[in-house]
């Protein structure tokens, strides 16, 4: 007689499918039973690989119950992707005094697709972290007006970020994103001061040739949006 399969509620409140037989699982080809479909999601919305097995995580994304936020981290069919949960997948690269920059900056703040780099900056006198997969930094002056705090990340501010596009990154990748920043409320004469405020640091001169063509790639901004929402 067939069984009803059951759901689970993991401590997120969100529901997954438990698939429940009366006899035990298959096995896989190798002779290891293949888990069951399920899923003990962790505290916050976040899922990795080893919060439910590499098995169940292959077949929850196959099946829609995760999507894909970055790399090895999705988020349950249903939960929105914010700033903060952007920012929260990015937790593990980001060590203390530290912050996510650039174009990654940019996926926390407005989302899009995400960078196969995460660029991070350091304090200027502060112990930059050795380099890893994924992940490159560097030291700067770093005042706290630069920087917010989203999912317990720092990441620079938007402004800070639109100036450090502009001044590290090539012109195809750089007016794209600033444009994004600004249609979420970015203000582009605000950059263009922050550029003539920053003369003399590495890259500005870079950026001070890109500023005239931010009005040309950028689009209106929507004045009720916040391009930070924690």
């Amino acid at each position: 007689m067939p069984v009803a399969p059951r759901h689970a509620r993991g401590s997120t409140g969100i529901v997954l499918p438990v698939t429940s037989r009366p006899t035990p699982p298959p096995a896989d080809g190798r002779g290891l039973p293949v888990p069951r479909t399920a899923a003990r999601l962790p505290p916050t919305p976040l899922v990795r690989p080893a919060d439910v097995g590499a098995v169940a995580w292959h077949l929850l994304l196959r099946d829609g119950h995760l999507v894909r936020l970055r790399g090895d981290v999705a988020l349950p069919a249903g939960v929105r992707p914010t700033p903060a949960l952007r920012a929260a997948a990015l937790g593990p690269l980001v060590p203390p005094r530290c912050a996510v920059a650039r174009a990654a900056a940019a996926w926390v703040h407005v989302g899009g697709p995400p960078p196969a780099r995460v660029d991070l900056v350091a304090p200027s006198g502060g112990r930059v972290p050795d380099p890893a997969p994924g992940r490159a930094a560097a030291a700067t002056a770093l005042p706290d007006a630069d920087v917010v705090l989203l999912g317990g990340v720092r990441v620079t501010a938007p402004r800070r970020t639109a100036v450090d596009l502009l001044s590290h990154d090539p012109p195809e990748r750089a007016l794209p994103l600033v444009a994004r920043l600004h249609a979420a409320g970015v203000d582009p004469a605000r950059v263009r001061a922050d550029v003539a405020a920053a003369a003399g640091r590495r890259g500005v001169r870079a950026a001070a040739a890109l500023v005239p063509l931010l009005a040309r790639t950028g689009s209106s901004p929507a004045p009720a949006r916040s391009p930070d929402p924690a």
